[in-house]
């Protein structure tokens, strides 16, 4: 945990500045007598005093932030991102038509009783006033503004089911959920509500004897991922844990856990009963999920605890038709001219509203809504869409089934976002955007068992394994075979090339996360290839130098080899950056450290190696050419960006995906409205979008 590894940091600090001066002692004295040794140990003294003080007090901040602060802060970090993924949905302004719910059918809620009784049994009484409680499920019955006052005083627990249709807005309420109850916190120190995306949850075998803390390690891992403060070790009174963990334990979190439904079966399964398991009685939480994904898993699992459920009702009609009315008329003027030609456009379509038509059925629910607003009323058009803009609503009429319209509005969708406009160019076709998102589908759904969390140095599971170690090893041992094959002869070319080749295949390995520092361990050390590496190049060069000469190359290749493989890029348990590019940017920083490493560690052996078998000239040449070589191959084979940078030339040759992947999921972010960021990933805006991409082939 992180306060253990500030006092492991300490004590190596402690052995290695005192180590040092006795060791510059000892040397000054066998040099020169004890009296040169004196005068060299108050400088020593006073940089050792000052390191310290720095450890000491950096340890001190650390320790000195306490729980309070530290949730006012996530709580602001939560305002400001889901605030603006608001403002990114086009949920500002003009107002979208109203989601609304009433109590969910029997049988997908625990007993109103039950409910009410478990509340006046919480140890220090109820959560609120029983006088504000509803009488009833029915009493649950509101709309959006009403929410966080449903949670807070209308549910005895404060513990909630939201179910709904596809599409039908519970992440759009589930925001504004959050966002309320963060304006109703003030200054009293309230848990704050965080939303977790449950895709990632690997809640573990039932009957494993940890599951029951796998809920708050996940969650943990989620906050130390999308905050990176949070990762800092709580005060000593909380353990030796992070802030987060400690926040998760003391109640000041409240976990909003968006999208059951996104789970395989089996796994829903065991998620739920691990959330039950984990999450205190007295905890307050939401969970999202879909009707029938929730039903089905209740036939196998036991509800939510003490929670009470509501579902989501389709929009109301006419609110739809003042919306798509609305937004029709672009920055337009609301002329006689421009009604009649909304009128013209909108006419036959909203006529349809209110039925049970496949089009009725889909503009009834907020994603339906959204898109076809997206797709026929693009924002930003000077003026009426019809003037600019050539799609046409009347399209919709086309289709038979509701599938069938939302499959049509999600192709007409990335088309738009990616058409070109004077004032915002774009570097992508939509023809390229969507065989890129396509590709990105299929990573999520085949390499990733269905995961909504497109994170870079997940990417790389596109690359076949045997293929990328090929290619590292392969490239570094024809690159450094080159010189001594020149110098020395085939019989060294092919030694040189084999040893090289043998680190590459030994340090290059598949599933890298982003890096936090470089560390050196036993388990990591590769002493015996190192050896084995060493006596190849051995026996290549005895015949030319001779077996003492040999032998220094076995001793020299054997260490640096099996030290340097002890030395790798600490991996984060979840990535510590608030954004994609900055865990790539602190990640390329590791990978060029790994790679400086490497190449002053071969470069001298090599340099050493062929000084002994081809003079000094050799060695010029050999000594920077093998360095580089291998610091290149190993940073590219072993960290997370190097992986990354291969992957993405990969996917240019193989999949035809933009040439720089960041550069496009960043646009597709934060101008094209097509993905949203949580933290350092992204996600596609719409899980329905990401299924309909993922039954895509490529063509």
């Amino acid at each position: 945990m992180a306060g253990a590894r500030v006092r492991r940091v300490g004590r190596l600090f402690a052995l290695l500045t005192f180590g040092g001066m006795a060791a510059a002692a000892y040397l000054a004295h066998r040099g020169g007598g004890l009296d040169a040794a004196l005068p060299a140990l108050p400088p020593t003294l006073a940089v050792a005093f000052l390191a310290w003080f720095t450890y000491r007090d950096d340890r001190s901040e650390a320790a000195r932030r306490e729980l309070p602060a530290a949730a006012e802060e996530l709580a602001g970090a939560v305002q400001v991102q889901w605030s603006a993924e608001l403002g990114r949905h086009r949920l500002v302004r003009p107002l979208p038509p109203t989601v609304s719910w009433a109590a969910a059918p029997a049988g997908l809620s625990v007993p109103w009783r039950d409910l009410t009784d478990a509340a006046r049994r919480w140890p220090g009484g109820p959560p609120s006033d029983p006088a504000g409680w509803a009488t009833g499920p029915a009493g649950l019955e509101g709309q959006e503004e009403e929410i966080a006052e449903v949670f807070l005083h209308r549910i005895p627990t404060r513990r909630l089911v939201l179910l709904g249709e596809p599409g039908s807005g519970k992440t759009i309420l589930l925001v504004r959920l959050l966002l309320d109850l963060l304006k109703r916190r003030g200054t009293d120190g309230g848990p704050v509500p965080v939303l977790f995306s449950v895709a990632s949850l690997q809640p573990g075998p039932p009957g494993i004897r940890s599951r029951e803390d796998a809920l708050y390690t996940w969650m943990t891992g989620q906050l130390e991922r999308d905050h990176r403060t949070l990762a800092d070790p709580a005060p000593p009174a909380y353990g030796d844990v992070s802030l987060a963990r400690a926040l998760l334990d003391s109640g000041k979190i409240i976990p909003v856990l968006d999208g059951f439904d996104e789970l395989p079966d089996k796994r829903r399964r065991r998620a739920l009963a691990v959330v039950n398991g984990s999450l205190p009685l007295a905890q307050p939480v939401v969970l999202s999920c879909r009707t029938a994904e929730y039903r089905h898993m209740l036939e196998h699992a036991a509800p939510l605890g003490d929670a009470a459920a509501v579902k989501l009702r389709p929009l109301d009609s006419a609110e739809v038709e003042a919306y798509l009315r609305a937004t029709a008329y672009g920055d337009g003027a609301r002329t006689a001219a421009a009604a009649a030609a909304v009128e013209e456009r909108w006419g036959e379509v909203l006529g349809r509203l209110g039925g049970t038509c496949a089009l009725a059925r889909t503009l009834a629910t907020p994603l339906g809504v959204s898109l076809a607003r997206a797709v026929y009323n693009p924002e930003g058009e000077p003026g009426p869409p019809a003037s600019t803009f050539a799609r046409e609503p009347a399209e919709l009429l086309a289709h038979a089934t509701p599938e069938e319209v939302e499959r049509h509005l999600f192709g007409a969708f990335l088309r738009t976002a990616y058409r070109p406009k004077p004032q915002r160019p774009c570097p992508w076709t939509d023809v390229e955007a969507r065989r890129a998102f396509v590709v990105l589908a299929h990573h999520l759904r085949d390499n990733l068992t269905g995961s909504t969390e497109i994170a870079w140095w997940e990417l790389h599971r596109v690359l076949p394994a045997r293929s990328a170690r090929l290619l590292v090893a392969g490239s570094a041992a024809v690159a450094v075979a080159a010189v001594p094959w020149w110098v020395a002869g085939p019989v060294a070319g092919l030694g040189a090339g084999l040893t090289v080749g043998a680190v590459a295949v030994l340090a290059t390995v598949q599933r890298r996360r982003p890096a936090n520092r470089i560390s050196w361990s036993w388990r990591h050390s590769k002493v015996v290839p190192g050896t084995v590496a060493g006596m190849v190049t051995g026996f290549a060069v005895g015949p030319v130098t001779g077996i003492r000469l040999a032998l220094v190359s076995v001793l020299a290749i054997g260490f640096v080899v099996g030290f340097m493989t002890g030395l790798r890029p600490e991996p984060l348990d979840v990535t510590t950056w608030s954004s994609p590019s900055g865990s790539l940017a602190h990640d390329r920083r590791m990978a060029g450290r790994t790679m400086l490493c490497w190449a002053l560690a071969a470069g001298p052996v090599a340099g050493l190696i062929a000084d002994l078998v081809a003079g000094r000239a050799a060695a010029v040449v050999a000594a920077p050419v093998v360095g580089v070589v291998t610091g290149l191959a190993i940073g590219f084979g072993e960290t997370a960006w190097g992986l990354f940078t291969l992957t993405q030339v990969y996917l240019r040759v193989r999949k035809g995906t933009p040439r720089d992947l960041m550069a496009f999921l960043a646009d597709a972010h934060s101008e094209r409205g097509v993905l949203r960021r949580t933290g350092a990933v992204y996600q596609f805006r719409h899980i329905n979008l990401q299924r309909h991409l993922e039954a895509e082939e490529l063509g």
